[in-house]
């Protein structure tokens, strides 16, 4: 019996000690259980991580455009800041998929404009060219450009021409987004160009295009992924 008892023992010992071995190392010991943790939804990349560019490139009552506080909030919540390059330049990189709020203003606190844009998930939002003119934002280039990836849930497409729907997501938010495609839009495929109908229910494909009213973008690029 006490052979056994020391046995036992030991083999307990040498249990802790390769524990030890593997906690002090910093290596994770797996118990079993759980499972592969993709981080996020579909929707093509599933990206987190949402950016948000432009240009401040006027402002009236007259203001340096350097050093303009840019805030992005979302529910009223500050998700992050950035200020503008020398040449009115800004590129801010948070959650922001939704509708957040950018405000303006100068080092003095001072509100130069307040704007609500659409985001969509894992997308990179270029607001172009912006005046600021007495507290209110306007976008000299009209529409923004809009990248992002997605997922074809249907396909419209007659010819070369048409449109698609996708569905862009990640854990913040899931969004529809209806796609039309001309004659102009690049198609393109492992680097070769390829038709609308060749577009399938169920691609991955990342959107570049204007973004237009709604959940609306006219494609100017699709890459399926």
């Amino acid at each position: 019996m006490y052979e056994s008892n020391t046995k036992t023992i030991l083999r307990g010992t040498v249990v802790l000690v390769l524990l030890s071995i593997f906690i002090v190392g910093g290596c994770d010991v797996d118990f079993g259980g759980g499972g592969d943790n993709g981080g996020g939804g579909g929707g093509g990349g599933s990206s987190e991580i949402e950016t948000i560019q432009g240009t401040i490139v006027d402002i009236i009552p007259d203001e340096d455009i350097e050093g303009i506080i840019v805030d992005i909030f979302i529910d009223d919540f500050l998700e992050a800041s950035g200020t503008t390059n020398s040449g009115g330049f800004f590129d801010i990189d948070g959650p922001f998929a939704g509708t957040p709020k950018i405000e303006f203003s100068n080092d003095s606190s001072t509100l130069l404009g307040t704007t609500f844009i659409d985001v969509f998930p894992t997308a990179k939002v270029e607001l172009g060219d912006i005046r600021l003119e007495n507290a209110t934002v306007i976008f000299e280039d009209g529409n923004a450009e809009v990248t992002f990836d997605s997922t074809v849930t249907v396909n419209n497409c007659t010819d070369n021409t048409g449109s698609i729907e996708v569905k862009a997501e990640n854990d913040q938010e899931e969004t529809n987004v209806i796609v039309q495609i001309s004659e102009s839009t690049d198609l393109v495929q492992d680097g070769d160009d390829i038709t609308c109908q060749g577009i399938f229910i169920g691609d991955d494909v990342e959107v570049q295009g204007e973004q237009l009213s709604g959940n609306n973008v006219d494609a100017s690029r699709i890459e399926i992924q």
